[in-house]
């Protein structure tokens, strides 16, 4: 199945269904050695989390329902979210709470210039960040939009990477990013066991209850943030008394104003 209707929640419940079908079984990334040395078809699955927690704490429900848990990337850096105000922060320990665990989604392209010492430097400390507010060590980093140098394994960490290729050797990957498989629909993946390991990576923000455009999903993005921003005043100063209702308008050269 390929366009929106491939991006919905009932099509992400019958991807699993196909992959537990199939006999994969859902594993931590940091277990990648063990499966690595195994012989059962295993999905290593992540979340790297954008933009939009509601939609991520969506997608943890739907995989708890279905007994599969997977690892969400946070981002400390994110243009849309703070993870650690208080309504963001209840949505990753709702996350948590379900079973799933903690990963770093780091942007690099903050520190392009930074050697990568520095890169490693900043990564731990991210992670430090996140471990004292959550409680749960962080093991594993993911990279925003990687960059040359972290797809060819220039830079050394202090935990796993997603991205390295020699960690996760024998492993597919295969991605959502701009909303394309470009293998085509996972669940063919599954039902024909090309690959035994999968490194499946799905972006909360694209997937939705019914089919939706682009435009429709950034304005879901937006109204999301705005909403628990909202949720945010209201606990917390005495002069916002009341919720804002906003749209989002395109004006002719297609960009939107919040108005």
């Amino acid at each position: 199945m390929t366009g929106a209707a491939a991006f919905t929640y009932a099509h992400y419940r019958r991807l699993i269904a196909a992959a537990r079908a199939a006999g994969y079984t859902f594993a931590p990334l940091n277990a990648v050695a063990v499966a690595q040395r195994g012989a059962t078809p295993v999905c290593f699955l992540r979340h790297d989390c954008d933009n939009d927690l509601v939609a991520a704490a969506r997608l943890a429900r739907i995989e708890s329902e279905a007994g599969v848990t997977s690892t969400f990337f946070v981002m400390l850096r994110s243009a849309m979210y703070n993870a650690l105000a208080p309504t963001n922060a209840a949505l990753v320990r709702e996350i948590l709470a379900l079973g799933h665990r903690l990963g770093l989604h780091f942007d690099e392209s903050l520190h392009a210039d930074s050697e990568p010492g520095r890169i490693a430097e900043l990564v731990d400390r991210e992670r430090a960040w996140l471990h004292g507010e959550f409680g749960q060590p962080i093991e594993v980093v993911s990279f925003h939009q990687p960059s040359p140098r972290v797809l060819d394994g220039s830079l050394v960490l202090n935990c796993l990477n997603t991205y390295d290729r020699a960690a996760f050797a024998g492993v597919h990957y295969v991605s959502d990013s701009n909303l394309r498989f470009r293998d085509g629909d996972p669940i063919a993946l599954f039902e024909d066991r090309r690959h035994r390991l999968i490194q499946l990576l799905l972006h909360p923000e694209w997937w939705s209850e019914c089919p939706l455009s682009l435009d429709a999903k950034w304005d879901a993005m937006l109204a999301n943030n705005v909403d628990l921003m909202q949720q945010g005043l209201i606990g917390r100063e005495l002069t916002f008394i009341r919720r804002r209702r906003f749209r989002v308008d395109a004006d002719e050269s297609g960009s939107g104003n919040l108005s």
